[in-house]
């Protein structure tokens, strides 16, 4: 009888080899960026709001300002293609951004982790980032390792998704003098059959809350596409767009700096209740919009652990 052969996670793939362990590491390590960059802007806007871009390196906002410009130019491509700023930077330049003394007490209250720690760790990611952007198969000990590393930064990801995505808030008071006033006043004659809404604080957010109703009106699914196009004067003042993995609900995430006249068109735009739905679950929405930056998601109960 031949000897057992050891499972290594290799497959092949007509004539080659491919090591799985490297799918897995990228998948793991795409998870990972994409939650430190909605970290790092949520950050930079909490501290300098729709303005934030300009307060980082002049040198790298250059670089930055230059990709995006290159990028429009591949808008044939037909891929996911925003022009925020922080999805253009490199793995470096995000690192660079994250550990900027500028943001160090934004990190530490959305996060509860210190600038040094996530640069150590960080940087030990960014050598087998590296190897996987060589196409160098990865060993069983290369995937043990960023596994550890991966499971540190976990309670970096999770406390940031617990404090914004599932954090405590206080809904405004509709004669608070602010934006509580504000949106009552242009949601005097609302259908509130149709359009359940309202405004909340949380620490130095505001949310605009918008839950499950008329079902019988429109479809279930918050449709990316029109939300950024309902929104797209005011983008630049948004963090995200959170919507609940089972539809019919969504919440606007924007910066307590948001200067007052940008925060009154956006309560304003929202008050008139766009049209966003769509009968199309958001697997089955367009990449391109569905996966843009400013398109984040909550679970509707518990939310799992881990990055």
């Amino acid at each position: 009888m031949p000897n057992q052969a050891p499972d290594l996670g290799l497959e092949f793939d007509g004539e080659m080899l491919v090591a799985q362990t490297n799918l897995i590491a990228y998948r793991k390590i795409y998870g990972l960026e994409t939650w430190l960059r909605r970290i790092c802007l949520a950050a930079w806007m909490a501290r300098f709001g729709e303005k934030w871009s300009q307060k980082i390196d002049p040198r790298l906002r250059t670089i930055l300002e230059r990709r995006v410009r290159q990028n429009r130019q591949r808008l044939y491509l037909g891929a996911e293609s925003h022009d925020d700023l922080m999805w253009q930077a490199t793995h470096g330049e995000l690192l660079q951004m994250l550990v900027a003394n500028e943001i160090a007490d934004s990190i530490r209250a959305i996060t509860g982790t210190d600038a040094s720690f996530l640069q150590g760790k960080l940087q030990e990611i960014r050598e087998i980032r590296n190897l996987l952007a060589h196409n160098r198969a990865l060993s069983e000990r290369t995937h043990i390792i960023l596994s550890g590393l991966l499971a540190a930064l976990a309670e970096t990801v999770d406390t940031f998704k617990a404090r914004k995505l599932y954090g405590p808030y206080d809904i405004l008071d509709d004669h608070d003098g602010w934006i509580g006033s504000r949106l009552a006043a242009r949601l005097r004659n609302n259908d509130w059959s149709q359009f359940q809404a309202f405004a909340a604080k949380q620490e130095n957010f505001l949310q605009y809350v918008c839950l499950p109703a008329g079902f019988e009106s429109h479809h279930g699914w918050p449709d990316a596409r029109l939300l950024l196009n309902a929104f797209s004067d005011q983008l630049e003042g948004i963090v995200a767009f959170c919507l609940n993995k089972q539809g019919y609900e969504f919440i606007i995430l924007t910066p307590l700096t948001l200067p007052t006249d940008s925060q009154n068109i956006l309560c304003d735009t929202f008050a008139r209740n766009p049209n966003v739905w769509t009968k199309s679950e958001f697997e089955a929405q367009q990449p391109r919009y569905i996966c843009s930056p400013k398109i984040w998601f909550y679970e509707n109960g518990s939310p799992p652990s881990g990055v």
